[in-house]
């Protein structure tokens, strides 16, 4: 992993783009195998995996899943009922843990830039659970150049006030500022006056420097200026971090607020972290 962190670093983003394909390739040669191993562990219902490659083998995803679905239970405390906007879905990561808790009036939307897995989501997960939709997001990203419009003009296809809690999980730790800025401004756009959203992110902050003076964070961010780091200069988007107060002030900016303190990861070496990545809980502000 060490090694392949280094030679990220320093390939050029064609040199990156190569690389993914070469592991795509791999992927696909992989999925007989990975097809026996799911139907040997009874999760022939998962998605094969090229798929889930950024979501890591079978009981990585399960334990992921399950780890986060803790924290909308007892965090963002998701109801049974909720109408569920998950930005960024993949392949169904999070619908197929929600697909087991949201009850008949509940709904769930996912919509994600990749196309072959919200295809997936819809062949597997929704005929299952007519409640669950799956919506390819036509954008260009460093996975999807073919897309139709910017990240930053892109305007989630929802009505005002459609959803009572929006998840973006591992979304803004791949954007730049002028992404995130359009991101809140629909989120605000669509949550319900009193719905809530959880959002991961890297944030630099003065503990976080602390401790990577320490040497004790699990991420460098060495490039960039502020507000914005990002660690692979070939590919920015690969991984990004955000200052801790340009956050706070685009939430007031966009009209959000937080809902309850931040939640810092265990990324930047912190003894009392939780999950990975920070987590920010936010609402309307005039909730």
């Amino acid at each position: 992993m060490v090694f392949l962190e280094s030679l990220k670093e320093h390939l050029p983003a064609s040199g990156i783009r190569a690389f993914r394909g070469l592991f795509e390739a791999l992927y696909i040669a992989a999925e007989p195998l990975d097809f026996a191993a799911r139907v040997l562990n009874n999760r022939a219902d998962y998605p094969p995996i090229r798929l889930r490659r950024r979501s890591g083998t079978l009981r990585q995803m399960e334990m992921v899943s399950a780890e986060f679905m803790a924290y909308l239970k007892l965090l963002a405390h998701v109801q049974r009922s909720d109408r569920v906007l998950d930005v960024g879905c993949g392949c169904g990561l999070m619908a197929l843990q929600l697909a087991n808790y949201l009850d008949a009036s509940g709904r769930y939307v996912g919509i994600d830039p990749a196309r072959a897995s919200i295809n997936w989501c819809r062949r597997n997960i929704s005929p299952k659970y007519p409640a669950f939709s799956f919506e390819h997001m036509d954008i260009v990203t460093p996975y999807s150049l073919s897309g139709r419009v910017a990240a930053e003009e892109y305007r989630f296809p929802f009505l005002a006030g459609s959803f009572d809690f929006v998840l973006l999980k591992s979304v803004f730790t791949h954007m730049r500022p002028q992404q995130v800025n359009g991101y809140l401004e629909e989120i605000r756009r669509v949550l319900a006056p009193r719905g809530s959203a959880l959002i991961t992110v890297f944030l630099m902050n003065d503990e976080q420097r602390r401790l990577a003076a320490a040497g004790l964070n699990e991420f460098a961010f060495k490039y960039g200026e502020p507000p914005w780091y990002y660690g692979f200069p070939g590919e920015p988007e690969n991984r990004c971090a955000f200052d801790e107060g340009y956050i706070l002030d685009l939430l007031a900016q966009k009209g959000l607020a937080l809902e309850s303190p931040i939640v810092y990861g265990t990324w930047s070496g912190r003894a009392d972290g939780i999950s990975c990545q920070d987590m920010v809980l936010i609402k309307r502000s005039d909730a």
